[in-house]
């Protein structure tokens, strides 16, 4: 059983990257080959393709999905709350799942010593069902097999979107990553879009909350309801002095664009 989650989408932009190095366990570099030819397949399509090839168990639910050590993100790259996983799992295993296992980066290993781990976090919402997730840079092969990598900086040459060499591998955080070389120019032309999209791309490749909270931010200034939903979870997560208030800033700000999960989470803070 298998619940796809992976973004495509399609942005033009690639420079040299160097990741933040908010997590103790990262060292080293790490090179990301890309490819250049009209042979070439988008990381994002190779993704899924892979994630198909993986060996199918009925005993086992997938999650496929990207994430960085803190949060899930859907398709929209809207933020996925666990809550939202859990009920999204339940019914695969009242149909007989007998564990999870969540295919994004970092969904196994602790942020630091005081936080769980997303697998763990998912785990205690389902009354210790069995959850397992990865403890890195998440990688897939063609054949649907899975490495990860703990890197505090990556490097990627090349133009264009991220795209790999017909069979290799890929490295499934810079699809969600590689969007953040387009932020300046996305800034520029006030595309909220963009912007939004630079703002997980901090969050998930380059493991940097605070830089994604500005991005998301920025965004929201610009009317874009997903970024100022995932700036409010970012800073109802964090709860520091002004967060509250802010945060109800922007889900009103969302709410009011109509979206209706930040109309939710309003009513819900303000039941608190």
């Amino acid at each position: 059983m298998r619940l796809f989650l992976f973004l495509i989408f399609l942005l033009a932009r690639t420079f040299v990257y160097a990741g933040c190095k908010p997590l103790e366990t990262l060292e080293g570099v790490v090179s990301i080959p890309t490819c250049e030819f009209e042979s070439c397949v988008s990381g994002a399509k190779a993704i899924y393709e892979y994630s198909n090839r993986i060996k199918d168990d009925p005993n086992v639910l997938m999650f496929n999905l990207h994430s960085s050590p803190w949060r899930f993100y859907d398709d929209d790259m809207r933020i996925l709350t666990i809550e939202e996983v859990a009920r999204m799992a339940k019914p695969y295993i009242t149909s007989g799942a007998k564990r999870i296992v969540l295919m994004g980066s970092w969904t196994g290993a602790s942020p630091n010593r005081n936080e769980k781990s997303l697998s763990q976090r998912l785990s205690t919402a389902l009354d210790g069902f069995p959850v397992s997730g990865m403890d890195g840079f998440l990688w897939l092969a063609k054949d649907g097999s899975a490495r990860t990598t703990h890197q505090a900086f990556s490097v990627r040459k090349g133009k264009g979107e991220y795209k790999i060499k017909t069979g290799t591998e890929v490295m499934v955080s810079m699809v969600a990553g590689w969007p953040i070389d387009a932020e300046g120019y996305s800034r520029s032309v006030k595309d909220s879009d963009g912007i939004m999209r630079a703002g997980a791309g901090w969050d998930i490749f380059f493991l940097c909350p605070d830089s994604a909270l500005s991005s998301f931010e920025t965004a929201a200034q610009l009317s874009n309801p997903i970024a100022a939903y995932n700036a409010a979870l970012i800073r109802l997560e964090r709860n520091g002095e002004g967060d509250r208030d802010k945060a109800a800033e922007l889900l009103i700000k969302a709410a009011k664009s109509g979206d209706v999960k930040a109309k939710a989470r309003l009513n819900a803070l303000k039941l608190k």
